[in-house]
């Protein structure tokens, strides 16, 4: 592979991390509460994760036959259950605060967005070992043995738990603060002027 297809390999899952380290120090720090910006952040990690996923996939099929078809199940399940699972405590761990009339921020543990992160880097760590930078840049996984190729499912069902939890904490989020602003009552208007005296 050319030194500069690696380069741009190593840039783009560079400039991912960056996005993500980014929304990690935002989420425990303090980000403000925003229902499209939340959904558009999902629908970013879903998208990568199904690129990821499909990769594997494809590159399944092409080992086991169709058979390998049924991974498409395997992960969508774990990502259900995940989601699933961890909506609850997002709901309970999320912290909100009014910064201003109707402005909202809000914060979550480290945890959540951490262990994505963590595992979204295993993730490509695997696959640069073993398949080597060029996968990054055409989501493409070469023809390899079968084993290996467990290894790289294995990574991505881990995958699909923490893309779950992040699912859930947009959803979380979303289904707390609605929630929250249902329970606090809108402050009263301003009477209107009186009119003058005759």
């Amino acid at each position: 592979m050319p030194a500069s297809d690696a380069t741009t390999a190593y840039v783009v899952v560079a400039l991912i991390v960056l996005v993500l380290v980014r929304r990690t120090f935002l989420m425990v720090q303090g980000a403000r509460y925003s229902a499209p910006r939340i959904a558009a952040f999902s629908a970013f990690y879903l998208i990568l994760y199904g690129a990821l996923a499909g990769s594997t996939i494809a590159a399944a099929v092409g080992v086991w036959g169709d058979s390998a078809l049924a991974l498409v199940a395997a992960y969508a399940a774990v990502l259900v259950v995940a989601t699933w699972v961890a909506l609850p405590y997002v709901r309970r761990i999320v912290h909100f605060e009014e910064r201003g009339p109707g402005v909202w921020y809000y914060r979550l543990p480290l945890l959540i967005p951490v262990l994505y992160l963590v595992l979204f880097v295993l993730r490509f760590a695997v696959e640069i070992v073993v398949f080597g930078p060029a996968v990054i840049t055409n989501f493409v996984l070469p023809a390899v043995p079968g084993t290996t190729l467990l290894l790289v499912v294995g990574v991505d069902l881990l995958y699909s738990v923490s893309t779950g939890l992040l699912v859930a904490r947009g959803v979380g989020v979303y289904q707390a603060h609605r929630a929250l602003t249902a329970r606090t009552p809108t402050p009263p208007a301003p009477p209107l002027p009186s009119p003058p005296l005759p």
